[in-house]
């Protein structure tokens, strides 16, 4: 019997809520794994260039840093040719 009354005075949970948090953080983990392949991109194009000229390459042939960062990340996924689909409100965001 106490079970069910410490049970009664718990507030009930929202799952509309709980829904909300989780496409939030979906969200968040899509624009974190999208920055994420786009600065591996970028690491492995300037590797591909002779040391100390790396920056100076990569400036010429996709643009500054400057550039590059207010860019959206469908921009940067076409410019860097990355093969993936983003999600229509991830696509849009800047870099």
């Amino acid at each position: 019997m106490a079970m069910r009354e410490s049970q009664a005075m718990r507030p009930a949970s929202t799952p509309v809520k709980k829904n909300q948090t989780f496409v939030v953080n979906k969200r968040d983990a899509e624009i974190k794994q999208a920055r994420d392949l786009i600065e591996q991109n970028i690491i492995k194009i300037k590797a591909s260039y002779p040391p100390g000229m790396q920056n100076k390459l990569f400036a010429l042939r996709y643009g500054s840093e400057e550039k590059i960062q207010q860019m959206s990340l469908q921009q940067l996924f076409a410019v860097l040719n990355i093969n993936q689909v983003l999600a229509k409100g991830v696509a849009e965001l800047k870099f």
